[in-house]
């Protein structure tokens, strides 16, 4: 199983790739949107020769125009699909992956009440990713998180007769109840091998990929978690998504941010740029041999 990291958000990363894989990512989920495709050459480019490789995430956040108004619509998400695999052809980047779409079932409302919309969005760009050459893992827009709004959202996505692709991999994320850590399952399930056995029972002949994860140290009830809960967490989370041969699992995500909210907590490393206890441990369990 290869561990990601979710960094970038669209900005450059050519400085992060070296750091980021000296502790163990082999992964890198980064966000390509915006208003204007001119901006997707340079983006990609950067990533040819990198050591580590890329999951292009197109119309992430809410799937929507920056003032949240509007969706982005299925065809303009084509069309920026398309502009990636060209980039990537032009510039030489390899081995990457495209997902696409972000937490649907809580994304802007024209996508969360409409999984059928969804599902249309991920043919097109299928059809045009593969159109355009690309034969690499396309991966669908993790939905929220193992619960039931999730699942039940996923369900909707894939018995839409828009969804006939079988080479498409299922996106999901998964993230504790607040105040929780892993052992904990969601409500209404028993476990979390119950979450899992619902997923599997779900995605028939599909293959599944854990493109969001991780749990952060701001203050919550039951309990408040400390940096090496959060370490054992994400080690617990690998191991659990290895064992039933999950291809790949992103951790969520390079930096803290400048609040103490939760959403702000999830870093790897603080925003004075020290890397944390999880990093250091997925460093030694999946990081490059020392010396």
């Amino acid at each position: 199983m290869r561990v990601g990291l979710q960094a970038g958000f669209g900005a450059s990363l050519g400085q992060e790739f070296a750091g980021i894989a000296a502790h163990g990512f082999t992964l890198i989920r980064q966000d390509v949107y915006g208003g204007d495709t001119a901006a997707v050459p340079a983006l990609v480019a950067e990533c040819a020769g990198a050591p580590v490789q890329m999951i292009f995430l197109i119309g992430g956040g809410h799937i929507c125009t920056p003032d949240g108004t509007q969706r982005i619509e299925p065809d303009e998400l084509a069309v920026w699909t398309e502009a990636v695999v060209d980039a990537a052809t032009a510039a030489g980047v390899v081995g990457y992956a495209i997902e696409v779409g972000n937490e649907p079932d809580i994304a802007h409302p024209d996508y969360a009440d409409h999984p059928a919309d969804f599902a249309e969005a991920i043919r097109l760009c299928h059809d045009a990713a593969r159109a355009a050459g690309f034969q690499g893992a396309f991966i669908t827009g993790g939905i929220s998180n193992l619960n039931r709004r999730g699942l039940g959202y996923l369900a909707g996505m894939l018995a839409s007769p828009r969804f006939p692709m079988l080479d498409v991999i299922i996106g999901f994320h998964r993230y504790p109840e607040a105040g929780r850590g892993p052992f904990a399952p969601h409500r209404g399930f028993t476990s979390r091998e119950d979450e899992w056995e619902a997923l599997q029972n779900l995605v028939s002949q599909n293959g599944v990929a854990c493109t969001e994860f991780g749990y952060h140290t701001a203050a919550s009830e039951p309990i408040t978690l400390t940096d090496a809960d959060v370490a054992n967490a994400v080690l617990w989370d690998l191991a659990f998504y290895r064992e039933r041969r999950v291809p790949l699992a992103v951790v969520y995500q390079l930096n803290d941010g400048a609040t103490d909210d939760w959403i702000d907590r999830y870093g790897v490393r603080t925003t004075a740029g020290t890397w944390k206890p999880v990093a250091e441990a997925i460093q030694r369990a999946y990081g490059p041999p020392a010396g």
